[in-house]
């Protein structure tokens, strides 16, 4: 199920790596000192979440580059994810990027399209073969 309002504050590995969980926290959209909204971790909502497979939608403004250091991603010089062309595949084996986080801002039917094909390229990883388009 889908669930809104909250944030991923840590993947959590198995002994091999792999990732097993998700630790995440409910958020509530607050106005700071400056006016602005922003979220604010609303305590007593942490969850673990059992997880196998994590796609990260990271939207047109760019990928956050915290999150591409701590996972080693190499970036182009536009600071979007370097990723093989329609195979989706990045310097870290069992990561893909597709969409604006791979090749910037762009038409949302180029987005689709490559996570169609980033799709096809997960299950290909995963089971060695893939019958989807």
């Amino acid at each position: 199920p889908r669930a809104y309002l909250g944030t991923v504050k840590k993947f959590v590995a198995d002994e091999a790596g792999n990732v097993k969980e998700l630790a995440t926290v409910q958020v509530k959209w607050e106005k700071n000192a400056n006016g602005q909204f922003g979220p604010v971790e609303q305590s007593g909502t942490e969850r673990t979440q059992p997880a196998q497979l994590v796609l990260l939608a990271m939207g047109f403004l760019g990928p956050e580059q915290d999150a591409l250091k701590d996972f080693g991603l190499n970036v182009d010089a536009r600071s979007n994810i370097q990723a093989e062309h329609e195979r989706y595949v990045t310097n870290i084996k069992g990561i893909f990027a597709a969409g604006d986080c791979r090749r910037g801002q762009s038409l949302i039917v180029w987005a689709i399209n490559e996570g169609r094909g980033a799709a096809r390229e997960c299950d290909r990883y995963l089971m060695g073969a893939t019958d989807l388009p």
